[in-house]
Order: structure tokens, then sequence, then C-alpha cells
């Protein structure tokens, strides 16, 4: 993992690095793609966080001044610039998760040679994943 990610990045990349791993589709040289694709989803998530607390659209007061002093008259709504950013950051995202075969209709076109007898690396950690985690009896 390259230095510098920040905390949304850094935990993307800790959870999608066993995936790649799995699939047999990751390297040392995609270190800086997958860093990349960490910082758009960082990205994402943080327009998509501002999105949730400020809302789709934004108050914009607009103002008239009179002499010397500006008085408030009223309203005007615009888009919250963190609709594009996510927006752009999760088409961005897409492209990378085409690139490590994390798509749907990228995945099929995988091509990922498992060894004769041998399971495939994506569907045990699928299973693996699916498995109900057991409830231990703590008296």
């Amino acid at each position: 993992m390259p230095a510098g990610l920040p905390p949304l990045a850094i935990a993307e990349w800790k959870s999608i690095v066993p995936m790649l791993s799995l699939l047999g589709v990751l390297t040392e040289v995609d270190g800086k793609a997958l860093a990349a694709y960490c910082e758009y989803f960082a990205q994402w998530r943080e327009a998509l966080d501002e999105v949730r607390t400020r809302g789709i659209t934004l108050e914009e007061p607009i103002t008239k001044t009179f002499g010397e002093t500006t008085e408030v008259v009223g309203y005007k709504y615009k888009r919250n610039p963190a609709v594009s950013i996510a927006n752009d950051a999760a088409k961005l995202m897409k492209s990378f998760l085409v690139e490590f075969g994390l798509t749907p209709s990228s995945r099929g076109r995988l091509k990922i040679d498992a060894k004769p007898g041998e399971e495939d690396p994506m569907d045990a950690y699928l299973r693996a994943a699916a498995l109900p985690v057991e409830k231990k009896d703590v008296n």
C-alpha cells in the first residue's frame, strides 16, 4: 500500500486486496492503479456524506445592496457540488473496478486458471463470506 492514502482509502485497500489476491489478478505493479481506485472510493464516500449532511440542493442567499448596507432579500437553490463529485468519483471507481474484474460483466471476461482439482479462489472466498457466524454461548 502506498504511503499517504487517506483513512477511507486505506480501509478500502484492506478490504479489496484479499479479494483481488484470491482472484489471482493482483500483482505488485497494480499498486498505483489500486491506490487510485481507493482514492476515488474515499472521495465518493466523503461526497456522499456531504450530500447526506447538507442535502442534494443548497440554499443560496440573494442579496441586494442599499447604499452601504446589504440585505438578504430571498433565497435560490442550487445543486450541491458534492453530488457532481460523488458522480464523477463513482464513474472513475467503476473504470478501475472493471480493470480489476470486479463488476459482474467484467468478471465474466476474467481468465483465471485454477489448477486441476483446485477450487476457484473467488468461489471459495464468496462461500466463506456467506457462511453464518457461529454464535457462542457466553454463560
